[in-house]
């Protein structure tokens, strides 16, 4: 759950919170109360944007589909065997 932080405070402790959101914290930066913008870490950002873009993958997306009707019809027992099937889609 992100922090919620007031703008003009966040201002004055920058350093500190560039500090914990590199560690993985997440801050809701807010001006009179209402949420205005995001800080969180790099590694959060691209693995935002890599899901956004699975999202958008439609090929991949249909796969994840029939692997899960596959596995609700017993017919995929393990990740392993997910991987085989879907090896080289990418």
């Amino acid at each position: 759950m992100p922090k919620t932080i007031e703008a003009s405070a966040a201002r004055i402790h920058l350093g500190r919170i560039i500090a914990l959101a590199s560690e993985g914290q997440r801050f809701v930066l807010t001006r009179k109360g209402t949420p205005r913008v995001v800080i969180l870490g790099v590694q959060d950002f691209q693995d935002l944007l890599e899901a956004a873009a699975e999202q958008q993958d439609k090929r991949l997306q249909r796969a994840l589909s029939e692997s899960a009707r596959q596995y609700k019809r017993g017919e995929i027992s393990s990740l392993a065997a997910l991987r085989a099937i879907h090896s080289g889609m990418r």
